[in-house]
């Protein structure tokens, strides 16, 4: 009795350590989220002509990029009022989606940054905001090149014809140039008390955001007038290169993927 009970056990714990032999163990890593890239180009620029050497580093880094044509495209540009223009940035997200990206950041340069503060402060869930040479800043609005096409755009609008097509003076840099549009599209792009202040669109951030400004660029205000306006984030950077309005871009492809790393940094 006594031997087959212990034969019994023996057998037991046999199976049991073959058992315990055959266990699977953990099984693979899940692979890292992509990210992907909305790349959006500035006043009359267009998707062809910007970020090409920006979208070529990132890709080269393992990032996804998308870039849209913009309703401020030289083709198009005011063809839509501002806050419909962010359309244009949700159909980059799911083609980036499409490709494979989880993950979001929203990056552009000038107006295409003052673009991407917008759809940060109204949209939870990214990543990141990347603001390259944002613009033009709020007191735009107060330019004497500026200010009577608004008050004229505004008292067009009250007589009734604030969706009739009309040419308006508008500025790129300090560049004056002319776009016909409707008065109520133009002063979503340029009123101070509209959806295109980057200044108020900054205070309701909802992503950390990198800020970065060129040391020749006039557009620029200082810091403590927009990027300090940001909600507290322990991932915002604010940093100044040595470039242009223009030139912005170029001169911060390497701040850009050591920032793209520490935000997906685990």
């Amino acid at each position: 009795m006594r031997r087959a009970f212990v034969l019994a056990l023996v057998l037991i714990l046999t199976m049991g350590g073959a058992l315990w032999l055959e266990a699977p163990g953990p099984g693979p890593k899940a692979p890292p989220p992509r990210i992907g890239i909305v790349l959006i180009h500035g006043k009359q620029g267009s998707a062809t002509q910007f970020g090409q050497g920006l979208a070529t580093r990132f890709e080269t880094a393992g990032y996804l990029v998308d870039r849209p044509d913009m309703c401020w495209s030289g083709t198009r540009i005011y063809d839509e009022p501002f806050l419909d223009c962010l359309h244009d940035i949700d159909a980059s997200i799911e083609r980036l989606k499409a490709r494979g990206a989880s993950q979001f950041v929203i990056a552009g340069q000038s107006l295409g940054a003052s673009g991407a503060l917008a759809f940060g402060a109204r949209h939870d869930g990214l990543k990141g905001i990347i603001a390259m040479a944002p613009a033009p800043a709020p007191g735009v609005a107060r330019r004497a090149e500026i200010a009577p096409e608004l008050d004229r755009a505004k008292a067009l609008a009250a007589a009734g014809h604030s969706d009739e097509k009309t040419e308006f003076n508008d500025l790129n840099v300090a560049v004056l140039f002319h776009v016909t549009t409707t008065p109520s599209i133009y002063q979503s792009f340029l009123a101070f008390d509209g959806p295109a202040n980057l200044v108020a669109n900054t205070i309701h951030l909802k992503a950390p955001v990198l800020w970065i400004s060129g040391l020749r660029d006039p557009t620029q205000m200082p810091r403590n007038l927009g990027y300090d306006r940001a909600p507290p984030n322990k991932l915002n950077r604010y940093v100044e290169v040595e470039a242009d309005h223009f030139g912005t871009p170029a001169a911060s492809r390497d701040v850009i993927l050591a920032w793209l790393k520490e935000i997906t940094a685990p």
